[in-house]
């Protein structure tokens, strides 16, 4: 079989530290005499535009929680990536083929079934980190029924997008509507995955300040705002799947804009779940 496999191509390296997924039993038991703290990274299936896999909100959610491990640890305050939830709700993007999209329903029964089993397993302090916005409605209404469903547990959602808006202007070189797909995700993935990001086959597309408004801005309540619109369809807003124009993607854009997520998750964190329990 080994023969057989010699010319497969490898797609793409995973650096560590590993998720729940990729450490064994006792592994975990030994990370459980250190800390009770998970880590649940929420991403999502869908198209992001011909330069972009399908599985970036997934990939990207991983390596938020990995890279904020990393901050912590340094702090002292350890914790453990659980595994990476795969399917988000992805309805606005089902005219694109490929996309994968679960209820709303479905993914709070998802993650609360999730966390219950590392609930039982010793787990008692559950954040939720996405990779998708489209899924923060359904990680709060889990995190309460976690913590309605168990004594002790604590269960808390942490959207990133908030820190990361207020400083997008600083870090990318397009000072127009970059969105879903754009120069900044773009740029995050090929910090991780350069493999699977092709920059040249993506097109640069602009939503009208109006229509940008109502899924991505200062007033949306995915980046602090007071105002949340329903998105009926992706494809109805632009053909390419892609909102802003990822031909701008540097390596170096992607690693600042991790830089301000992980400190503000890492700043989170440690204030909420180690600092105020000494």
């Amino acid at each position: 079989m080994t023969e057989l496999n010699d010319d497969a191509p490898i797609l793409y390296v995973q650096k560590g530290p590993p998720t729940i997924t990729e450490m064994s039993g006792p592994e975990v038991q030994a990370m459980l005499k250190l800390t009770n703290v998970v880590l649940i990274p929420v991403g999502a299936t869908e198209d992001h535009g011909a330069h972009l896999p399908l599985g970036t909100d997934a990939m990207e959610a991983r390596e938020i929680c990995r890279l904020t491990k990393i901050a912590l640890d340094k702090l002292d305050c350890p914790v453990v990536i659980g595994p990476v939830i795969p399917f988000g709700t992805s309805s606005f993007h089902m005219g694109f083929p490929g996309t994968v999209s679960i209820s709303a329903s479905t993914l709070i029964t998802l993650l609360k079934e999730v966390c219950l089993s590392l609930y039982q397993g010793g787990f008692r302090n559950f954040v939720f980190v996405h990779g998708h916005d489209g899924n923060l409605p359904s990680m709060m209404v889990a995190a309460q029924e976690l913590v309605d469903a168990t004594p002790d547990a604590t269960a808390c959602v942490l959207n990133w997008m908030v820190a990361l808006s207020k400083v997008y202007h600083t870090i990318q070189v397009s000072k127009k509507g970059e969105s879903h797909g754009g120069e900044g995700e773009t740029s995050r993935l090929l910090v991780t995955h350069p493999e699977l990001v092709h920059p040249e086959k993506g097109t640069a597309f602009y939503l009208q300040p109006e229509e940008l408004r109502k899924i991505q801005s200062p007033e949306h309540m995915k980046t602090g705002g007071g105002i949340y619109y329903g998105v009926r369809s992706y494809k109805a807003l632009t053909p390419y799947g892609s909102i802003g124009d990822p031909t701008l993607a540097k390596a170096e854009t992607g690693d600042k804009g991790y830089a301000v997520i992980v400190e503000w998750l890492s700043m989170v964190i440690k204030r909420d779940f180690f600092d105020e329990r000494k």
